[in-house]
């Protein structure tokens, strides 16, 4: 089995989904920033130094959520997300061509992964989301 782990990263306006560049895997297909693990990493240290990697930013981990379990081709993976919010820096898009900060009511409008669709469908997970995002929604930054 692949483990991926990926950023849920919230502020006070919604999520974060960053769109794949035309070149890549799953071309414009959008997804929550991560990648596959390397063996000598935990998801937590994995996670911290991808966001950096593909957004230049810093990021922070409020929660782990519900890990989700898919079937890709011949490729079976688990998809490890977290919770997490922007410590320092602006956004850069490094590894994608396009990212948004959208509502919760808004995902399922998106052309995800099938692994990040079944991520934000998965019950558990919606209701960390929604927990989340109500207490940090119309903050000020």
């Amino acid at each position: 089995m692949i483990k991926v782990a990926c950023a849920i990263i919230i502020n006070n306006t919604g999520v974060l989904i960053a769109q794949r560049k035309a070149s890549s895997n799953h071309p414009l297909k959008w997804e929550f920033p991560g990648g596959k693990l390397n063996s000598n990493e935990t998801p937590e240290v994995f996670i911290l130094r991808e966001i950096r990697e593909e957004l230049d930013i810093e990021i922070e981990i409020k929660k782990p959520m519900i890990s989700v379990n898919y079937i890709f081709g011949s490729k079976q993976i688990e998809l490890i997300p977290f919770l997490c919010t922007i410590k320092s820096g602006e956004i850069k898009l490094i590894e994608h061509q396009n990212f948004l900060w959208i509502g919760p009511d808004d995902l399922d409008q998106f052309d995800f992964i099938g692994a990040d669709r079944k991520l934000i469908q998965h019950p558990g997970n919606k209701l960390i989301l929604e927990k989340y995002l109500r207490k940090n929604m119309n903050k000020p930054r």
